[in-house]
């Protein structure tokens, strides 16, 4: 994809899972790409793996804290003088019964979750719409716009940001900034492994027994990177996440029993049992 050739890219997140796989994906494709995570071996790592004409530059950054996101921002038009493309995926899961879920727990997503996107999009913007120009996508979740039950806390913080992404692209478009929310169905990556568990809850294991298959973060971010290009509002992959999402917006009163009823069998099955 040639429009990526010498952008300046912000990836958050980028030490493992989809923003390993955009990193490696954009330098190939000739951008200069920030890779920004806590995991400073990792992103290390990530750098000796890039192949291709553009860059990878490690940037240790936590999403919490909004002062280092100033100092990313202004390291990268220090070297640049322009900030083309942002991705904010960095992002953490909480599972379980909400009655376990304690108040520190939610506080730790909505942290990164909510405030590390809030961040990164208000700080990129106010730069984008000096420039007139650049594209701003936040990584959501099909949780941001239909229920899941216990990942009560998460679904709260993936809703906020596709209220947050969908409201600004329409401002955004009258300063020539564009914005995109992506709505990636089961990737293969170390989230569920660095899952918060409310109670005896195990994250890992609940997603494990679905039905739907896993994609690689290799062929999440070719999705993503061609959503991009395309400018689309939602980029929702793979097909069959898609159509669950689509069918979800039309009756949700008939889907959310479907999308419900799975996730539901072992608290069910818990109570019975007390």
């Amino acid at each position: 994809m040639r429009q990526f050739k010498h952008q300046t890219v912000l990836v958050t997140g980028a030490a493992a899972g989809i923003g390993r796989g955009l990193c490696l994906a954009l330098c190939r494709h000739g951008a200069w790409v920030y890779a920004a995570d806590i995991q400073e071996d990792k992103l290390e790592e990530l750098e000796a793996a890039a192949t291709g004409p553009g860059s990878i530059t490690p940037v240790a950054l936590d999403v919490s804290n909004a002062g280092q996101f100033e100092e990313t921002f202004a390291r990268i038009l220090e070297d640049h003088e322009t900030l083309d493309l942002v991705i904010n995926n960095a992002g953490i899961v909480v599972g379980g019964d909400f009655r376990d879920t304690g108040l520190d727990e939610i506080e730790r997503i909505t942290e990164i979750n909510y405030w590390g996107v809030m961040y990164g999009t208000k700080l990129a913007y106010d730069i984008m719409t000096e420039q007139r120009q650049g594209h701003i996508v936040n990584v959501a979740s099909p949780a941001g716009v239909m229920p899941v039950p216990l990942s009560t806390a998460y679904s709260a913080t993936k809703h906020a940001v596709v209220g947050l992404s969908h409201s600004l692209r329409e401002e955004a478009a009258l300063y020539g900034v564009k914005v995109s929310t992506v709505m990636p169905g089961m990737v293969k990556s170390e989230l569920w492994e660095h899952a918060i568990n409310a109670g005896d809850y195990d994250y890992k294991e609940e997603m494990e027994k679905t039905s739907l298959s896993q994609i690689t973060a290799e062929q999440a971010a070719k999705e993503i990177l061609k959503g991009i290009a395309r400018n689309q509002r939602d980029i929702i992959f793979p097909r069959v996440n898609k159509a669950i999402v689509e069918a979800y917006r039309r009756m949700p009163e008939l889907m959310t029993p479907v999308v419900t009823r799975p996730l539901l069998k072992s608290l069910k099955e818990s109570l019975k049992s007390d």
